[in-house]
Order: structure tokens, then sequence, then C-alpha cells
């Protein structure tokens, strides 16, 4: 069972948070904003950001154990010849002539993020091409752990669509992501659960948020659901995210457990939605990226990854929060297939320790999407109405506190 200090002294005492994670802290807790501009005190943030760096360590220690685990390996084999196919497919699709690839870069608290931004996870100087052994180029080191306990944020949106595809037409450079995940407990294939994505768009705005800057209620591009299928992955083809004021370029995950799909298969509703996160890129991917259209119009202050106190507290020694890719042809604007593996704890604790909540409203139809995992302090706004009919709800925020 994964537990977490419930205060971070402890932390402090356990010499689980290194100093120069607790200054990012400090500088992002000076700031009073956590995420999309939510104001918090600097003691809530720096509190919330401890929690997670715990949860991050512990998890990601577990998950690590898992590489000798039986079958393990063997799963692992048949994830990175199904990369191969989704690569060729994506190629094929695209018009992609070339046969060079450029690989796998196998990719972080400060001392942390800066010993995985230190690792390049594209291997284009490797010399590797389509006839590379597979588990050469599309293999990989790349994890993470979802916490069970963190802030989520205003922008996420319940009862979106179950669709592996949620470009909508933004333009940006294509991305594919593949999201395996594995539970830390026994390290066996997590089947069956709601996989929600979503993400800003090249020039840092979201769709489905009512907020200055943003795309507004009605919008639903870059963010969608998949299923888990029986290895544990799922899949979803988008663009590279941009970035905006305070934040590296991130895309923002969560995975609900037990949901109920709809009979028209395009959304779902219920479960237990207690595993949340983000993933992010190298830097060196995100300066190319930046460095073309639509993106390099983006005028908004652009955060490094070892500035972003989200992403410093997510990366210990043990999570790599940084997510394996390969570039599709010659150039970004060809595309890129990025993937990571997830640990969670499907057998934790839920009880103690920092918490999250929120609520959705259901649709006055009966339709509905069920935003959050309940608990005091849950709010929720009427957003628009997707297809199918049910109700999508806006989260406003997520809330914490401590203890039950």
């Amino acid at each position: 069972m994964v537990r977490l200090f419930d205060h971070p002294q402890r932390q402090r005492r356990a010499g689980l948070i290194p100093a120069a994670l607790l200054a990012v802290l400090t500088l992002v807790g000076s700031a009073g904003v956590l995420a999309h501009g939510e104001h918090q005190t600097p003691e809530q943030i720096r509190r919330e950001l401890e929690v997670h760096a715990e949860a991050n360590y512990n998890l990601g220690r577990a998950l690590k154990t898992c590489a000798t685990a039986p079958g393990f390996a063997a799963r692992q084999e048949r994830a990175a010849a199904r990369r191969v196919e989704v690569a060729h497919a994506l190629r094929r699709k695209r018009g992609i002539q070339s046969t060079t690839i450029q690989p796998a870069k196998y990719k972080r608290d400060r001392e942390s993020i800066e010993h995985w931004m230190s690792i390049s996870h594209e291997q284009a100087n490797s010399g590797f091409n389509l006839d590379t052994p597979v588990s050469q180029l599309f293999g990989g080191n790349a994890s993470c752990a979802l916490v069970p306990e963190q802030t989520i944020g205003p922008y996420f949106v319940a009862g979106e669509l179950i669709r592996e595809d949620i470009t909508e037409a933004q333009r940006g450079v294509p991305l594919h992501v593949e999201v395996q995940f594995v539970d830390v407990s026994d390290c066996s294939a997590v089947s069956g659960m709601a996989i929600d994505l979503w993400q800003c768009n090249a020039t840092g705005v979201y769709s489905g948020v009512d907020a200055p800057g943003q795309a507004g209620t009605a919008s639903t591009w870059l963010r969608g659901v998949q299923i888990s299928d029986s290895q544990g992955a799922a899949g979803f083809d988008t663009i590279f995210p941009g970035h905006y004021a305070g934040r590296t370029n991130h895309i923002h995950v969560m995975a609900t457990r037990d949901p109920r799909v709809l009979n028209s298969s395009s959304q779902y509703t219920g479960g237990i939605p207690t595993h949340i996160g983000q993933f992010y890129f190298d830097t060196s991917l995100i300066e190319r990226v930046e460095a073309v259209q639509p993106y390099s119009g983006n005028d908004k202050q652009q955060v490094p990854n070892d500035r972003d106190g989200i992403a410093v507290a997510a990366a210990t020694k043990e999570n790599d929060i940084f997510m394996d890719y390969v570039l599709l042809g010659d150039k970004v604007d060809d595309g890129i297939l990025a993937w990571i593996i997830v640990g969670v704890d499907m057998k934790a604790d839920q009880s103690d320790g920092l918490f999250v909540a929120a609520t959705a409203s259901p649709s006055a139809t009966g339709g509905g999407g069920g935003g959050g995992g309940g608990g005091a302090g849950g709010t929720s706004i009427t957003s628009s109405t997707a297809t199918g009919g049910a109700l999508r709800a806006m989260a406003t925020p997520f809330l914490f506190g401590w203890g039950r």
C-alpha cells in the first residue's frame, strides 16, 4: 500500500524533498498561483506540491520493481511491436517517404529534473532507420506515476467523447500519444479504465472553458477519452501542446476506475477518478516545435521545464516524467510518436492524506458525466452539450484538504 506523509515537515525530515526542489516550491508558492491561475496561499501550494513529490517518489520506486516481474518483459515487447505498427500507419497516413526515422530519446526536484533533462529521449544521431530492431527503437524507459491525490486545476471537463482523434482540425505538429498503465501493486496491466486526456492548443488556449482568453464552453477540441485495452494501453491522436504563462508544455491525464460506458459508446459516466497527472517533453523537442508555426506566434511567457513548479515536484530520481518519442520523418512537422508507462496503485487507500473533490451536474435529460471523486468542497459549472446528449461539466477547480 502506498501511503503519503500527512505533513510536509515529515517529508523534509525523511530527506525525500531536496533543497533545490524546496527552493522552486518557494518560488512558485510566492506567486500564490498554481497551474491555471486559481489563487491559493503560498503555504497551500507548497504543501500540495510536497505531498505530490512524495507520492511520485513512492509510486516510482514501486514501478521500478516491475522490471523483473513475471510477464512484464513480454508485455513490454508486445508494446514495442505495437508502436512499430502505429509508426508505420502514421507514416503511411501522412505520406512520409523517408526511410529514416529519428528514434526515441530515452529521457526529471530540480536535481532530479536536471538529471532527466540531461538525458536525451530521442536518438536522432544514432543512425537508426526502419530496419532497426524493435526493442532498440521503440523500447525506452520513460515511466511516471499518476498520483492518487493532486489538484487537477479548473480546466478538466467531465463528459467528453470517447475517441482516439481529439484534434478537430487544430493546427500544430501532429502527435500520437500512447500511454500504458501498470498496477504497481502486482505489476499487471490495468485494463478497462477511462483515460481522459486534455491539453491547450499551439498558442496556449484551452477548449471547453468560459474564461478570459479561452475558447468557450461550446468547444471540445484537444479533449477526449479512451478505454485502456487488455495490455493497459490507450492511444490518442492530437497535436504537440503549446505553452501559456507560468507553465511549460504539458498534457493532462486522468484515469477513472470502473467507468460505465453509455449505450452510445460515445461517453462514460460514473467511476472513481482517483489517478491524476501530467506528461512533459524534452527541452530540445520543445524548442524544435516552438520554432515552427503556429507555436512561434505565441507571445505568452514560456517557462522552462526546470522552472515549472508542478513538473519539478513530479520528477524524482525514481520518476521520469518525460515521454519517450520518435520523430516520424526528417522534420518535426512530419509528426511525433510519444509514449510512456504509467504506474498506478489500484489497491491504494484513498481515505487519508491530501484529497481532491469535484462534482459534475447531471443533464436535464438524465445523462451526465461524473466529474470527480466527491468529498467536501467540490464545485462545478454547467458546460456545453456534447454529442450523445450527455451534459459536459467543468470542475472549477478541484479542491484539496487534509484528512476527511
